[in-house]
């Protein structure tokens, strides 16, 4: 049972955003137009946090929902493309991205990365909603605002990256079943539930009268709109370790090595599941895209 899920894209410091451009960039061109324009005045556009491999793939998911089919994933175990292909423009560009964060992005972690944006060190910061409340915790006076990440040349292109942050489950062989309900009862009340979503700058996974956060209110018709998608990296395995993999992708910029590699480790931990698909394909006919 879902509970609430987080948006991803960038944050703003909108006052200091505001100083340099009033307008959203709604393509990949305006978005490091604005960057260069930030850059020639003195401020720093982006703050990573790469010393953390986690946060690799922040920006990489929010660009990934754009440039790269939904069901990528299912079209590779089918045969019928590569991650070398669907995933070569996403590749480059992410790397156009590194020049309008710090000189070295790999020696600060997240924890850095959230106070030096909450101090006023970038304009901007590539990161889902989660990361709002850590950020406030250094500076409660911040005004935030965010956005989806443009990663496309056309505005009709844009999508905003979500997924679900927090589920809960209760096993078919708990003992204590009838307590386990009366907790999600009262944790899903609706009362209870704008608590958390005020809290953690959240959206909530159940209809009802819910105020989101004004953080969120860049990001807001596309989530009334349902023009979302879920995180690329939700369908990674964890053996294939993809978030060290971009790491190292980004330190050595080779984009055929990394891709390569990206294709490879993918039918290396996935060829169960391909070959499962395979079968039940065979038997039952393609289950669709």
């Amino acid at each position: 049972m879902p509970l609430v899920a987080n948006p991803a894209g960038y944050l703003n410091n909108t006052e200091m955003y505001h100083q340099h451009r009033s307008e959203i960039p709604q393509t990949w061109e305006e978005l490091l137009a604005l960057c260069e324009q930030i850059k020639a005045e003195g401020i720093l556009p982006f703050y990573f946090g790469f010393k953390d491999t986690w946060t690799c793939l922040a920006p990489w998911n929010s660009m990934a929902v754009e440039l790269a089919p939904a069901n990528t994933a299912k079209l590779v175990n089918q045969g019928q493309t590569t991650f070398a292909v669907e995933y070569r423009e996403l590749a480059e560009k992410y790397l156009q991205l590194l020049p309008y964060g710090p000189d070295d992005p790999f020696a600060y972690g997240y924890n850095d990365a959230c106070t030096a944006f909450a101090r006023g060190e970038s304009a901007m910061y590539p990161i889902g909603s989660y990361a709002a409340p850590q950020i406030l915790s250094v500076n409660p006076d911040l005004v935030l605002d965010s956005f989806v990440m443009p990663a496309c040349s056309s505005a009709e292109g844009n999508v905003l990256n979500s997924g679900i942050d927090l589920l809960f489950a209760v096993s078919a062989d708990c003992e204590n079943k009838e307590a386990a309900y009366e907790v999600l009862d009262f944790l899903l009340a609706d009362e209870n539930l704008q608590q958390y979503i005020d809290a953690q700058t959240a959206i909530p996974c159940k209809d009802g009268d819910f105020t989101l956060p004004a953080i969120l209110d860049g990001m807001l018709e596309y989530i009334q709109a349902g023009k979302m998608l879920d995180y690329q990296d939700h369908y990674y395995p964890s053996e294939m370790a993809v978030d060290a993999q971009l790491q190292t992708y980004l330190i050595q910029q080779d984009t055929d090595a990394f891709l390569a590699k990206f294709d490879t480790d993918w039918l290396r931990y996935n060829r169960d599941i391909i070959r499962m698909a395979q079968e039940y394909e065979a038997a039952h006919g393609s289950a669709g895209q």
